[in-house]
Protein backbone atom coordinates (compact mmCIF):
# COMPACT_ATOMS: atom_id res chain seq x y z
CA UNK A 1 0.00 0.00 0.00
CA UNK A 2 0.91 3.45 -1.00
CA UNK A 3 1.55 4.70 3.06
CA UNK A 4 0.14 8.43 3.30
CA UNK A 5 -3.46 8.96 4.96
CA UNK A 6 -5.04 12.73 4.36
CA UNK A 7 -7.84 13.88 6.40
CA UNK A 8 -10.96 15.79 5.77
CA UNK A 9 -9.28 18.74 7.85
CA UNK A 10 -6.68 18.73 5.83
CA UNK A 11 -8.57 18.92 2.29
CA UNK A 12 -11.23 21.41 3.37
CA UNK A 13 -8.27 24.03 4.74
CA UNK A 14 -5.88 23.06 1.68
CA UNK A 15 -9.02 24.60 -0.24
CA UNK A 16 -9.91 27.29 1.48
CA UNK A 17 -5.95 28.45 1.43
CA UNK A 18 -6.39 28.37 -2.67
CA UNK A 19 -7.16 31.84 -3.17
CA UNK A 20 -4.89 33.23 -0.79
CA UNK A 21 -2.17 31.39 -2.65
CA UNK A 22 -3.62 32.01 -6.12
CA UNK A 23 -3.62 35.99 -5.25
CA UNK A 24 0.29 36.15 -4.56
CA UNK A 25 1.23 33.57 -6.86
CA UNK A 26 4.28 35.12 -9.04
CA UNK A 27 4.16 33.77 -12.76
CA UNK A 28 7.41 32.68 -14.34
CA UNK A 29 8.84 33.74 -17.45
CA UNK A 30 6.96 32.41 -20.76
CA UNK A 31 9.02 29.86 -22.28
CA UNK A 32 9.73 30.83 -26.21
CA UNK A 33 9.08 27.01 -27.70
CA UNK A 34 6.28 24.45 -26.76
CA UNK A 35 8.36 21.04 -27.10
CA UNK A 36 8.05 20.29 -23.34
CA UNK A 37 3.81 21.00 -24.02
CA UNK A 38 4.33 18.77 -26.96
CA UNK A 39 5.16 15.83 -24.78
CA UNK A 40 2.67 16.34 -22.17
CA UNK A 41 0.00 16.83 -24.75
CA UNK A 42 1.35 13.29 -26.45
CA UNK A 43 1.38 11.56 -23.05
CA UNK A 44 -2.69 11.24 -23.29
CA UNK A 45 -3.35 9.45 -20.23
CA UNK A 46 -0.97 7.88 -17.27
CA UNK A 47 -0.60 5.05 -15.23
CA UNK A 48 1.35 4.18 -12.04
CA UNK A 49 3.49 1.67 -11.73
CA UNK A 50 2.79 1.50 -7.79
CA UNK A 51 3.81 -0.24 -5.44
CA UNK A 52 6.15 -2.17 -6.84
CA UNK A 53 10.18 -0.43 -7.60
CA UNK A 54 8.83 2.05 -5.16
CA UNK A 55 8.00 -0.95 -2.36
CA UNK A 56 10.28 -0.86 1.04
CA UNK A 57 10.89 -3.09 3.69
CA UNK A 58 13.09 -2.75 6.75
CA UNK A 59 14.55 -6.13 5.84
CA UNK A 60 17.67 -6.47 3.15
CA UNK A 61 15.40 -7.79 0.56
CA UNK A 62 17.77 -7.04 -2.44
CA UNK A 63 16.08 -6.81 -5.56
CA UNK A 64 13.09 -8.88 -4.29
CA UNK A 65 11.61 -5.94 -2.60
CA UNK A 66 9.78 -5.39 -6.04
CA UNK A 67 7.30 -7.97 -4.70
CA UNK A 68 7.02 -6.94 -0.95
CA UNK A 69 3.81 -4.98 -0.88
CA UNK A 70 1.95 -7.74 -2.76
CA UNK A 71 2.17 -6.88 -6.78
CA UNK A 72 3.52 -9.09 -9.44
CA UNK A 73 6.94 -9.02 -10.36
CA UNK A 74 7.26 -6.09 -13.56
CA UNK A 75 7.00 -7.78 -17.21
CA UNK A 76 6.83 -6.46 -20.87
CA UNK A 77 3.51 -8.01 -21.69
CA UNK A 78 2.01 -4.96 -18.87
CA UNK A 79 3.59 -2.02 -21.20
CA UNK A 80 2.52 -3.31 -24.12
CA UNK A 81 -1.37 -4.23 -22.45
CA UNK A 82 -0.69 -0.57 -21.74
CA UNK A 83 -0.08 0.76 -24.83
CA UNK A 84 -2.86 -1.04 -26.31
CA UNK A 85 -5.26 0.29 -24.39
CA UNK A 86 -4.50 3.79 -25.10
CA UNK A 87 -1.81 5.21 -22.18
CA UNK A 88 0.88 7.11 -23.79
CA UNK A 89 3.24 7.35 -20.64
CA UNK A 90 4.08 5.65 -17.37
CA UNK A 91 5.27 6.54 -14.41
CA UNK A 92 7.77 4.28 -12.27
CA UNK A 93 8.24 4.99 -9.04
CA UNK A 94 11.35 3.99 -7.15
CA UNK A 95 12.34 4.12 -3.51
CA UNK A 96 16.68 4.49 -3.58
CA UNK A 97 17.01 4.56 0.22
CA UNK A 98 16.54 0.30 0.98
CA UNK A 99 19.18 -0.43 -1.90
CA UNK A 100 21.87 1.72 -0.40
CA UNK A 101 24.78 -0.71 0.14
CA UNK A 102 27.84 1.78 2.06
CA UNK A 103 28.19 5.00 3.96
CA UNK A 104 28.66 7.08 0.34
CA UNK A 105 25.17 6.48 -0.82
CA UNK A 106 26.34 3.70 -3.01
CA UNK A 107 22.95 2.28 -5.14
CA UNK A 108 23.59 -1.81 -5.15
CA UNK A 109 24.18 -2.39 -8.72
CA UNK A 110 21.79 -5.00 -9.20
CA UNK A 111 19.12 -2.93 -8.40
CA UNK A 112 20.26 -0.35 -10.93
CA UNK A 113 20.65 -2.86 -13.16
CA UNK A 114 16.76 -3.91 -12.75
CA UNK A 115 14.92 -0.41 -12.68
CA UNK A 116 16.89 0.02 -16.10
CA UNK A 117 15.52 -3.39 -17.13
CA UNK A 118 11.64 -2.24 -16.56
CA UNK A 119 12.26 1.37 -17.87
CA UNK A 120 13.57 -0.38 -20.99
CA UNK A 121 10.66 -2.19 -21.28
CA UNK A 122 8.18 0.28 -20.75
CA UNK A 123 10.37 2.21 -23.89
CA UNK A 124 10.43 -0.26 -25.82
CA UNK A 125 6.33 -0.87 -25.73
CA UNK A 126 6.83 3.07 -27.28
CA UNK A 127 5.64 4.76 -23.74
CA UNK A 128 6.84 8.01 -22.31
CA UNK A 129 8.39 6.80 -19.23
CA UNK A 130 8.70 9.26 -15.83
CA UNK A 131 11.08 7.95 -13.10
CA UNK A 132 11.76 9.22 -9.66
CA UNK A 133 12.83 9.37 -6.22
CA UNK A 134 10.13 8.12 -4.38
CA UNK A 135 9.81 6.98 -0.86
CA UNK A 136 13.09 8.54 0.39
CA UNK A 137 11.34 11.12 2.54
CA UNK A 138 12.89 10.56 5.91
CA UNK A 139 9.99 10.02 8.42
CA UNK A 140 11.98 12.36 10.66
CA UNK A 141 14.53 14.26 11.40
CA UNK A 142 16.43 11.88 14.14
CA UNK A 143 16.22 9.52 10.81
CA UNK A 144 19.60 8.52 9.81
CA UNK A 145 19.49 11.07 7.05
CA UNK A 146 22.15 8.77 4.30
CA UNK A 147 18.58 6.66 3.93
CA UNK A 148 16.93 9.92 3.08
CA UNK A 149 16.11 13.57 2.89
CA UNK A 150 14.11 16.00 5.09
CA UNK A 151 13.46 19.50 4.19
CA UNK A 152 14.61 21.45 7.03
CA UNK A 153 17.65 23.22 7.28
CA UNK A 154 19.31 21.03 10.00
CA UNK A 155 18.93 18.16 7.89
CA UNK A 156 19.97 20.17 4.39
CA UNK A 157 23.40 19.11 3.82
CA UNK A 158 22.54 15.44 4.53
CA UNK A 159 19.96 15.49 2.42
CA UNK A 160 21.76 17.44 -0.20
CA UNK A 161 24.53 14.81 -0.18
CA UNK A 162 21.86 11.95 -0.25
CA UNK A 163 20.33 13.11 -3.18
CA UNK A 164 23.15 14.44 -4.87
CA UNK A 165 24.89 10.99 -5.10
CA UNK A 166 21.72 9.07 -5.88
CA UNK A 167 20.42 11.33 -8.90
CA UNK A 168 24.44 11.07 -10.14
CA UNK A 169 23.84 7.41 -10.33
CA UNK A 170 20.85 7.23 -11.64
CA UNK A 171 22.02 9.78 -14.44
CA UNK A 172 24.98 8.04 -15.24
CA UNK A 173 22.17 4.98 -15.42
CA UNK A 174 20.16 6.56 -17.71
CA UNK A 175 21.71 8.97 -20.25
CA UNK A 176 22.29 8.95 -23.72
CA UNK A 177 20.35 5.70 -25.20
CA UNK A 178 17.47 7.63 -23.71
CA UNK A 179 15.55 9.87 -25.58
CA UNK A 180 12.81 12.88 -24.59
CA UNK A 181 10.22 9.81 -23.86
CA UNK A 182 12.00 9.48 -20.54
CA UNK A 183 11.48 12.21 -17.90
CA UNK A 184 12.92 12.66 -14.74
CA UNK A 185 10.71 13.62 -11.59
CA UNK A 186 13.04 14.87 -9.12
CA UNK A 187 11.05 14.37 -5.68
CA UNK A 188 8.12 12.24 -4.86
CA UNK A 189 5.95 14.32 -2.43
CA UNK A 190 8.71 16.33 -0.51
CA UNK A 191 6.98 16.87 2.99
CA UNK A 192 7.88 17.42 6.89
CA UNK A 193 7.02 13.49 7.60
CA UNK A 194 5.29 13.84 10.84
CA UNK A 195 4.63 17.57 11.05
CA UNK A 196 1.11 18.55 11.87
CA UNK A 197 1.38 20.38 8.12
CA UNK A 198 2.69 17.33 6.57
CA UNK A 199 -0.27 16.70 4.13
CA UNK A 200 -1.25 20.19 3.15
CA UNK A 201 0.72 23.46 2.22
CA UNK A 202 -0.45 26.29 4.56
CA UNK A 203 0.98 29.51 3.16
CA UNK A 204 0.24 31.15 6.83
CA UNK A 205 2.57 28.42 8.38
CA UNK A 206 6.58 29.53 8.94
CA UNK A 207 7.14 26.20 8.77
CA UNK A 208 5.88 25.39 5.47
CA UNK A 209 7.25 28.30 3.94
CA UNK A 210 10.64 27.33 5.36
CA UNK A 211 10.46 23.89 3.68
CA UNK A 212 9.16 24.80 0.45
CA UNK A 213 12.30 27.05 0.27
CA UNK A 214 14.42 23.99 1.04
CA UNK A 215 12.64 21.64 -1.10
CA UNK A 216 14.00 23.71 -3.92
CA UNK A 217 17.44 24.09 -2.80
CA UNK A 218 17.40 20.21 -2.57
CA UNK A 219 15.71 20.36 -5.77
CA UNK A 220 18.93 23.02 -7.38
CA UNK A 221 21.16 19.90 -5.92
CA UNK A 222 19.09 17.43 -7.93
CA UNK A 223 19.29 19.15 -11.06
CA UNK A 224 23.06 19.98 -11.02
CA UNK A 225 23.81 16.70 -10.68
CA UNK A 226 21.67 15.43 -13.33
CA UNK A 227 23.38 18.30 -15.68
CA UNK A 228 26.98 17.32 -14.71
CA UNK A 229 26.22 13.92 -16.39
CA UNK A 230 26.15 15.60 -19.61
CA UNK A 231 24.97 14.00 -22.63
CA UNK A 232 20.87 13.87 -23.08
CA UNK A 233 20.34 14.78 -19.59
CA UNK A 234 22.57 17.90 -20.07
CA UNK A 235 18.98 19.12 -21.09
CA UNK A 236 16.07 16.10 -20.30
CA UNK A 237 12.74 17.08 -19.37
CA UNK A 238 12.00 17.03 -15.61
CA UNK A 239 9.40 17.23 -13.50
CA UNK A 240 9.54 19.54 -10.52
CA UNK A 241 7.29 19.58 -7.47
CA UNK A 242 6.39 22.05 -4.48
CA UNK A 243 6.02 20.89 -1.54
CA UNK A 244 4.18 17.62 -1.12
CA UNK A 245 3.49 18.14 -4.47
CA UNK A 246 0.33 19.86 -3.97
CA UNK A 247 -1.30 22.44 -6.27
CA UNK A 248 -1.70 25.26 -4.51
CA UNK A 249 1.63 24.91 -2.84
CA UNK A 250 3.27 25.25 -6.40
CA UNK A 251 1.05 28.32 -7.19
CA UNK A 252 1.50 29.82 -3.54
CA UNK A 253 4.38 33.10 -3.48
CA UNK A 254 6.62 30.73 -2.09
CA UNK A 255 7.29 28.48 -5.34
CA UNK A 256 9.76 29.05 -8.21
CA UNK A 257 11.39 27.07 -10.60
CA UNK A 258 14.50 26.37 -9.31
CA UNK A 259 17.85 27.38 -11.25
CA UNK A 260 18.55 24.99 -14.15
CA UNK A 261 21.52 25.45 -16.74
CA UNK A 262 19.22 23.90 -19.02
CA UNK A 263 16.56 26.26 -20.34
CA UNK A 264 13.08 25.60 -20.95
CA UNK A 265 12.83 22.03 -19.78
CA UNK A 266 10.92 22.11 -16.58
CA UNK A 267 7.57 20.78 -15.79
CA UNK A 268 4.84 21.20 -12.65
CA UNK A 269 4.64 17.70 -11.17
CA UNK A 270 1.33 17.88 -8.93
CA UNK A 271 -0.80 14.91 -7.20
CA UNK A 272 -4.40 15.96 -7.48
CA UNK A 273 -6.70 12.82 -6.21
CA UNK A 274 -9.38 15.57 -5.96
CA UNK A 275 -11.43 16.50 -3.92
CA UNK A 276 -10.22 14.22 -1.14
CA UNK A 277 -13.74 13.11 0.82
CA UNK A 278 -14.90 11.72 -2.75
CA UNK A 279 -11.39 10.63 -3.83
CA UNK A 280 -10.19 9.02 -0.76
CA UNK A 281 -11.15 9.74 2.57
CA UNK A 282 -12.45 7.16 4.66
CA UNK A 283 -15.30 7.16 4.59
CA UNK A 284 -16.09 10.39 3.16
CA UNK A 285 -18.73 10.72 0.32
CA UNK A 286 -19.58 8.66 -2.05
CA UNK A 287 -21.26 11.10 -4.28
CA UNK A 288 -19.48 13.20 -7.34
CA UNK A 289 -21.30 16.45 -6.34
CA UNK A 290 -21.44 19.93 -8.32
CA UNK A 291 -19.55 21.58 -5.74
CA UNK A 292 -16.67 18.68 -6.18
CA UNK A 293 -16.98 19.28 -9.97
CA UNK A 294 -16.71 23.30 -9.53
CA UNK A 295 -13.84 22.87 -7.23
CA UNK A 296 -11.64 20.61 -9.71
CA UNK A 297 -12.35 23.05 -12.46
CA UNK A 298 -10.74 25.57 -10.22
CA UNK A 299 -8.25 24.10 -9.63
CA UNK A 300 -7.11 23.15 -12.99
CA UNK A 301 -7.74 26.73 -14.36
CA UNK A 302 -5.53 27.84 -11.65
CA UNK A 303 -2.98 25.59 -13.18
CA UNK A 304 -3.57 26.36 -16.38
CA UNK A 305 -3.40 30.46 -16.05
CA UNK A 306 -0.17 29.73 -13.65
CA UNK A 307 1.81 27.44 -15.37
CA UNK A 308 0.65 26.12 -18.71
CA UNK A 309 -0.38 29.75 -20.68
CA UNK A 310 3.08 30.95 -19.61
CA UNK A 311 4.91 27.82 -21.34
CA UNK A 312 5.46 26.10 -18.75
CA UNK A 313 3.89 22.52 -18.67
CA UNK A 314 2.20 20.42 -15.99
CA UNK A 315 1.27 16.81 -15.28
CA UNK A 316 -0.94 15.45 -12.79
CA UNK A 317 1.87 12.78 -11.36
CA UNK A 318 -0.68 10.91 -9.33
CA UNK A 319 -5.04 10.84 -9.13
CA UNK A 320 -7.51 8.43 -8.88
CA UNK A 321 -10.63 7.72 -6.98
CA UNK A 322 -10.76 5.16 -4.32
CA UNK A 323 -13.33 2.17 -4.43
CA UNK A 324 -16.71 2.74 -2.35
CA UNK A 325 -18.69 0.47 -4.46
CA UNK A 326 -19.94 4.03 -5.93
CA UNK A 327 -18.76 2.51 -9.79
CA UNK A 328 -21.74 5.68 -11.63
CA UNK A 329 -20.07 8.07 -9.84
CA UNK A 330 -16.72 7.25 -10.00
CA UNK A 331 -17.35 7.50 -14.37
CA UNK A 332 -18.45 10.32 -13.86
CA UNK A 333 -15.66 11.61 -11.89
CA UNK A 334 -13.26 10.22 -14.58
CA UNK A 335 -14.74 11.62 -17.50
CA UNK A 336 -15.11 14.71 -16.22
CA UNK A 337 -11.57 14.54 -14.20
CA UNK A 338 -9.93 13.98 -17.62
CA UNK A 339 -11.84 15.73 -20.22
CA UNK A 340 -11.04 19.19 -17.74
CA UNK A 341 -7.67 18.56 -17.01
CA UNK A 342 -6.86 17.95 -21.29
CA UNK A 343 -9.22 21.25 -21.39
CA UNK A 344 -6.66 23.01 -19.59
CA UNK A 345 -3.86 21.51 -21.56
CA UNK A 346 -2.53 19.01 -18.48
CA UNK A 347 -2.17 15.47 -18.45
CA UNK A 348 -3.33 13.19 -15.55
CA UNK A 349 -1.58 9.84 -14.93
CA UNK A 350 -3.68 7.40 -12.85
CA UNK A 351 -2.52 6.15 -9.30
CA UNK A 352 -2.41 2.49 -9.37
CA UNK A 353 -1.51 0.36 -5.88
CA UNK A 354 -3.33 -2.88 -7.18
CA UNK A 355 -5.71 -3.03 -4.08
CA UNK A 356 -9.77 -2.89 -5.50
CA UNK A 357 -11.40 -5.29 -2.72
CA UNK A 358 -13.06 -2.94 0.40
CA UNK A 359 -12.48 -5.62 3.51
CA UNK A 360 -14.87 -6.52 5.80
CA UNK A 361 -14.33 -3.48 7.83
CA UNK A 362 -15.50 -1.21 5.17
CA UNK A 363 -12.47 1.08 5.22
CA UNK A 364 -12.53 2.20 1.91
CA UNK A 365 -9.13 3.80 1.78
CA UNK A 366 -6.54 3.28 -0.53
CA UNK A 367 -8.30 0.65 -3.22
CA UNK A 368 -6.82 2.55 -6.07
CA UNK A 369 -6.39 -0.71 -8.46
CA UNK A 370 -7.13 0.07 -11.92
CA UNK A 371 -5.35 -2.69 -14.37
CA UNK A 372 -4.71 -6.33 -13.69
CA UNK A 373 -1.18 -6.42 -13.90
CA UNK A 374 -1.19 -10.42 -14.69
CA UNK A 375 -4.38 -10.63 -16.77
CA UNK A 376 -3.19 -7.53 -18.48
CA UNK A 377 -6.97 -6.69 -18.44
CA UNK A 378 -8.86 -3.88 -16.44
CA UNK A 379 -10.34 -4.02 -13.25
CA UNK A 380 -12.95 -1.59 -14.04
CA UNK A 381 -13.14 -1.18 -17.75
CA UNK A 382 -15.39 1.57 -17.63
CA UNK A 383 -13.52 3.76 -15.95
CA UNK A 384 -10.87 3.60 -18.72
CA UNK A 385 -13.65 4.41 -21.09
CA UNK A 386 -14.37 7.79 -19.07
CA UNK A 387 -11.65 8.76 -18.88
CA UNK A 388 -10.64 8.33 -22.64
CA UNK A 389 -14.02 9.57 -23.21
CA UNK A 390 -13.46 12.55 -21.81
CA UNK A 391 -10.10 13.09 -23.44
CA UNK A 392 -12.14 12.86 -26.48
CA UNK A 393 -14.53 15.37 -25.56
CA UNK A 394 -11.49 17.79 -24.40
CA UNK A 395 -10.18 17.93 -27.89
CA UNK A 396 -14.24 18.61 -29.55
Amino acid sequence: MKRFVRSAVAATLAAALAVAATSCASTPAPAPEAEGQKIVDEMKIGWNLGNTLDAWSDDNLGIESETCWGQPKTTADMFEGLKKAGFGAVRIPITWHNHIIDGNNTVDPAWLKRCKEVVDMAIKAKLYVIINVHHDTAPSEDFEMGRGYYPTEAAKERSVAFLTRVWEQVAATFNNEYDEHLIFELLNEPRLVGHEREWWYDAGHPDCAKAQGIVIELEEACIKAIRASGGKNADRFLMIPGYVAQPWAAMADTFHLPADSAKNRAIISVHMYDPWPFAGENPGISEFTQEARDGLKGTFEALNGKFVKNGVPVVIGECGATNKNNLPEREAWYRYYFETSKKNGITAILWDNGSTEIPENGDVSEHFGFYDRTAHTFFFPTLLNAALDGIKAAKN
